[in-house]
């Protein structure tokens, strides 16, 4: 892939970091507000989160995207979160190095936020300060919060949805939306619609290749009532056929990062990260009790939205630094698992290659040797079915990176300050090598993809082949004669 290349004038002047996100701006109380209070005052007749999806799909006379939300949400309610045994025993988020809370507890610790000192809290050296800007003990602290949702469930959409600043709700309303889905995403922009909110985003989706007894199925449903995210036996590759051994089978899952960072200044900013974890049973993987006992141990807390590679404080003190960390972080586990995948298909098609062989060269009979063929031509189908999907998903993570790079890159530099700028600049160059790896990986997957393409026709040919043999030589096949025997 190409390099990041200058923005020309005219991107600049449309995709610009806004100057005002650089000063304070103190937050009326009509912004500040939860977006559950402006609800209950609006009298409004619709459920909690349809009311709530609306901040951001309300234009629309299709609503879509509010519908995908509230099926994903359906048996969920504000009313049941306090009492919900899912909601109230089961730890699935970390606030700002907290400990692992639920659902409801990450509800009731944001009311706690809010409250605060009239809704702000200022974090200085990794402590927590109450009230105003001039009554903490050094000068310009940052009010910052960091969310970490380790498989994002209904529960937790209503705890944030309930605790969503007015101002902030349509971005982390289509946050969650995008969440839902299953496809690429890296977008910055700048909401005007009332006071200037920015947002930088990205959705990671990518397929984890485990190894497990049984499936790990997502509890989850989406909008058609089918799990949200879906799994597939990929043994075939290597086996050619069912797994006749009581060794683990390698699963495929779907799962998907996604993070958002957004807020009002580079003073008032908060970071949210989305992990599916729902497959992973791995003590050492970023589920929620493993951070907590990394933050019981004497030493640095870490970051969770950073998979703990940095520790939590000190913190940048731009909220477009902190999101490029995020980002670079989280596309090199993409990458990760990509190569992974791709080695272990390379591996398996040596072997089911040389398997193949062998067995052809054990079997004297035509109609076995057609069998084995029959057998490798759906080996080769699945194979192809599966490299096609995820070649899929590779092609779009190229177009969101080029749209992101033309425009979005332009909210990131330059700046006043040389030495962020630098930094800036530094962060977007090793992401830019991320993606071009993702661009190497796309090239292998096309080219296994085409070689199986290349030799389904050949092998499909010499059974057909094989097939009119047997026809020819069947004794119940009446054979051709030159005229009558002398």
């Amino acid at each position: 892939m190409a390099s990041l290349r200058r923005a020309n004038p005219s991107q600049l002047l449309l995709y610009r970091w806004d100057p005002i996100f650089d000063s304070r701006r103190p937050l009326s109380d009509q912004h500040d507000t939860p977006f559950v209070d402006v609800m209950n005052h609006a009298n409004t007749s619709s459920d909690f989160i349809t009311c709530f999806m609306q901040a951001f799909d309300g234009d629309d006379s299709c609503h879509s995207v509010t519908d995908t939300v509230v099926e994903f949400c359906r048996g969920a309610d504000l009313q049941s979160l306090q009492h919900d045994a899912q909601a109230t025993t089961e730890p699935i988020a970390l606030l700002d190095g907290s400990g692992g809370l639920t659902a409801w507890g990450l509800s009731e610790a944001l009311k706690k936020l809010k409250k605060a000192g009239n809704g702000h809290i200022y974090l200085v050296q990794g402590r927590i300060y109450n009230g105003k800007p001039d009554d903490t003990p050094t000068r310009q602290p940052t009010k910052r919060t960091g969310e970490y949702i380790a498989t994002l469930n209904p529960w937790a959409v209503l705890a944030l949805a309930q605790n969503a600043s007015n101002h902030q709700a349509g971005a982390i309303a289509e946050f969650i939306f995008h969440h839902l889905q299953f496809d690429p995403r890296i977008n910055a922009k700048i909401l005007r619609d009332g006071l200037p909110v920015f947002a930088l985003e990205f959705h990671f989706p990518y397929f984890a290749l485990r190894k497990h007894r049984l499936p790990q199925r997502d509890g989850r449903r989406g909008s058609n009532g089918d799990p949200l995210r879906h799994y597939q036996d990929i043994t075939f590759l290597r086996t050619m056929g069912p797994k006749l051994d009581n060794s683990e089978t390698e699963y495929v899952y779907e799962a998907k990062m996604s993070c958002l960072v957004s807020g009002i200044s580079r003073y008032s900013w908060r970071g949210y990260l989305f992990n599916d974890l729902y497959f992973e049973i791995d003590e050492d993987s970023e589920c929620v009790a493993g951070f907590h006992e990394d933050q019981e141990d004497l030493g640095p807390r870490v970051d969770p939205l950073a998979a703990g590679k940095r520790p939590i404080y000190p913190l940048p003190g731009d909220p477009r630094e902190y999101f490029l960390i995020i980002f670079e972080v989280r596309l090199r586990k993409v990458v990760k698992e990509c190569q992974q995948r791709n080695d272990y298909i390379a591996r398996a098609g040596r072997m089911t290659s040389h398997k193949d062989d062998s067995r052809k060269a054990r079997s004297n009979i035509e109609r076995q040797r057609s069998q084995l063929r029959e057998e490798l031509q759906d080996w080769m189908r699945q194979t192809i079915e599966l490299l096609r999907r995820y070649i899929g998903v590779l092609n779009q993570y190229s177009e969101e990176w080029k749209a992101f790079r033309d425009t979005g890159c332009n909210y990131f530099m330059p700046t006043d300050d040389s030495r962020q700028s630098t930094r800036l600049c530094m962060s977007l160059a090793v992401i830019e090598q991320q993606v071009i790896e993702i661009g190497r990986l796309l090239v292998k997957f096309n080219h296994t993809k085409d070689s199986l393409c290349e030799d389904m026709p050949r092998e499909v040919s010499q059974t057909k082949q094989f097939s009119s043999y047997r026809h020819y030589n069947s004794p119940n096949t009446a054979q051709p004669t030159n005229g009558p025997r002398k």
